[in-house]
């Protein structure tokens, strides 16, 4: 009986005991107070709202470097094509030959402008002498009419009207006669600047002219001691960018050589498809290194847009479709939709409805929602 009384007591007194510890639980939950609970949520919110920084929108002119792609062009470029008719007789220049302004390079033949020009000249001189017979003619007849009665009206007029149709011929001669010389004059190819051949299309005995069907120009001519660089400035860049500005470019062919040049001259108008504006760059090429058709990366730096505002980049929040900036008017925060232009190390040029000296969110983020009061500290 006495054992049986002992196992009994030993499930009481743990149950007794599991009851103090709840008891004991309930009791430090309670002493948990509400004020406690709601000033370590004001912590964290106060915390969060710290964790903002926050800057201005200002004026400035932001300046950017970019590299673009550029071409070389000869500075000078000329197909030559026949001016007259007739047979090639002599090439004197071939490919990679360097030419001087005015010299030979070819020699065509055509007998039957010669004999045209013979035939002109011989009207010429023939105009020229009736000519001059109806001028004696006309003065001998203007000194006798001087005496009354001697010449009669009528043959002093026949005799002008003679003088003047002579000296209509004459002109009319002539002008043939030097059309043919400058015909003949034609079968004389001459280069027209300094440069090198780069392309020839015919050998002696080809028969050229202007109705003759030809593949392609007799010969090519490019002037190469001087380059134009051509590059096509994106629409961003191309307000910041003066005529006259200082350039550096590298040739892929000659890695580590850099280049020296300025914008020359500009297009002044956009290119509809690529929205960019050509420039070139003129390039002393004496030292004949560089070549036309060459490819080259360009290094210029923009001077920026007048009167542009500017955020820090970091303050730019972009979407799948647009780009904006959280910006703080009255305590509460406002997203303003931009558009970004040029950047520099930290700033970003912005356009959009913003002024100069308004308030933004510096490192906004995605969970940052319009229309929340914030302190800008």
């Amino acid at each position: 009986m006495v054992l049986l009384t002992q196992i009994t007591l030993q499930p009481m007194k743990t149950i007794r005991y599991s009851g103090l510890s709840l008891l004991l639980s309930l009791s430090i939950l309670a002493g948990c107070s509400p004020s406690e609970s709601s000033d370590t949520k004001t912590k964290n919110v106060a915390t969060q709202e710290l964790s903002y920084q926050f800057g201005r929108v200002s004026r400035q002119k932001i300046g950017q470097q970019i590299q673009l792609p550029g071409e070389f062009l000869p500075f000078q470029e000329v197909s030559i094509y026949p001016k007259a008719t007739g047979f090639v007789e002599k090439v004197l220049v071939d490919r990679g030959s360097s030419v001087r302004t005015g010299q030979v390079l070819m020699v065509l033949d055509a007998p039957e402008t010669e004999e045209q020009l013979v035939a002109a000249r011989s009207n010429y001189l023939k105009a020229q002498a009736m000519l001059v017979g109806s001028k004696e003619h006309y003065k001998r007849l203007v000194s006798g009419s001087k005496i009354a009665g001697s010449v009669s009206a009528l043959n002093l007029e026949s005799a002008y009207a003679r003088m003047m149709a002579d000296s209509a011929s004459a002109m009319g001669e002539q002008a043939n006669f030097g059309a043919l010389t400058k015909i003949k004059s034609y079968l004389v190819v001459r280069a027209p600047f300094d440069g090198v051949i780069t392309e020839r299309n015919v050998h002696p005995g080809a028969l050229v002219g202007s109705g003759v069907q030809m593949a392609g120009p007799m010969l090519m001519l490019q002037q190469q001691n001087h380059l134009r660089l051509v590059v096509d400035i994106p629409e961003t860049y191309s307000i910041g960018i003066k005529s006259g500005k200082q350039v550096t470019f590298q040739v892929n062919a000659m890695p580590g050589k850099t280049f020296n040049g300025k914008i020359a001259r500009r297009s002044g108008n956009m290119n509809q498809k690529f929205r960019s504006e050509t420039a070139e760059i003129d390039v002393d090429n004496s030292s004949r290194l560089l070549k036309p058709g060459m490819f080259a990366e360009i290094t210029l730096a923009s001077d920026g847009t007048e009167d542009a505002l500017a955020v820090p980049t970091a303050a730019i929040l972009v979407s799948t479709e647009r780009q904006y900036v959280v910006r703080i008017k009255s305590g509460i925060t406002e997203y303003v939709e931009i558009k970004p232009g040029q950047q520099s190390d930290s700033m970003t040029e912005v356009f959009g409805n913003l002024r100069a000296g308004d308030s933004l969110v510096t490192n906004p983020r995605n969970n940052l929602k319009s229309g929340i009061k914030i302190v800008a500290k």
